[in-house]
């Protein structure tokens, strides 16, 4: 019964736990005594998780997908008891809630988190994970933060907005850039000249 968690739970982390504690005998098995104290206590977890929400989906998946399904769910404190729990770094935390948010297309709480602080990863994530849900609209609020010419350039390019990829690559100053976004471009003819214009210009920029 889902909201009973998923079958054999119990039997399951008593053996877990067993291992654990027989592991915890000899000095030279410290690494899987507590690799076996984690696990139990992640199957602890998940299964008060599946208990609360009635739903048998995280039992056997990973710290990360559980922080994820968490998150998905729209439970975020737990997300965030996991993540303490498991000491999950700041960056991964990131990584996890920022693709999470971008499943559900929670739009409102992805900007929102972006503004928390500055985000550890940097905001390409965020490009990536909007552009990937369809979100070209969304990709925009944040192309803009990034520090690297060349990743904003790539990044205006992959939602096909010609002139901010040509004004980014042309900061960037780098000619293969250029030509590689003409070849993005190459059935926009005006687009292409755009490009062509830039690279003559930085070519003749290198020569004097």
């Amino acid at each position: 019964m889902a909201s009973k968690g998923s079958p054999l739970h119990g039997p399951r982390i008593k053996l877990v736990e067993k291992a654990q504690s027989l592991f915890a005998e000899t000095k030279e098995h410290t690494f899987e005594s507590k690799a076996a104290e984690e696990h139990a206590k992640l199957l602890r977890m998940q299964h008060e998780l599946e208990v609360t929400t009635k739903q048998a989906i995280f039992v056997d998946s990973s710290i990360s997908d559980t922080i994820r399904t968490c998150i998905v769910l729209g439970n975020h404190r737990a997300a965030m008891k996991v993540k303490t729990e498991f000491k999950v770094s700041e960056k991964r935390w990131y990584w996890l809630k920022v693709f999470a948010l971008a499943t559900i297309k929670d739009w409102v709480a992805l900007e929102k988190f972006s503004k928390e602080k500055k985000p550890p990863i940097g905001y390409r994530p965020f490009v990536e994970a909007c552009i990937e849900a369809g979100e070209k609209g969304e990709a925009i609020k944040y192309i803009p933060k990034l520090a690297d010419p060349r990743e904003r350039a790539e990044s205006y390019a992959r939602i096909g907005m010609a002139k901010e990829a040509a004004d980014a690559a042309s900061q960037a100053k780098d000619g293969e850039l250029l030509g590689r976004l003409k070849l993005t471009f190459a059935q926009n003819a005006a687009a292409s000249t755009i490009f062509d214009t830039l690279r003559d210009r930085l070519s003749f920029q290198g020569a004097s």
